[in-house]
């Protein structure tokens, strides 16, 4: 059975997570998954106003979605 939850082989208080990350350009939102967990998907935002919103985690996970060479939002100066 395919996991993307494991706990950390030191031991201790760390999980490590497989997540699935990618840009929606048409809602302006980055997604997380968990794709084998069957019910962890959420997304984040810039707009620090919304529910959904967490400009540094959005603005970490744009730069690794940059890195990674696949759609992202734009990043700007400071991030």
């Amino acid at each position: 059975m395919l996991t993307d939850i494991r706990k950390s082989e030191s031991g201790g208080n760390t999980a490590y997570l497989n997540v699935g990350v990618w840009f929606d350009p048409e809602t302006g939102h980055i997604h997380i998954t968990l794709p084998h967990s069957g019910w962890f998907h959420t997304t984040v935002t810039a707009d620090a106003d919304s529910k959904r919103g967490h400009p540094n985690l959005f603005a970490k996970l744009a730069r690794a979605l940059k890195e990674a060479g696949v759609p992202h939002p734009a990043i700007g100066e400071a991030d």
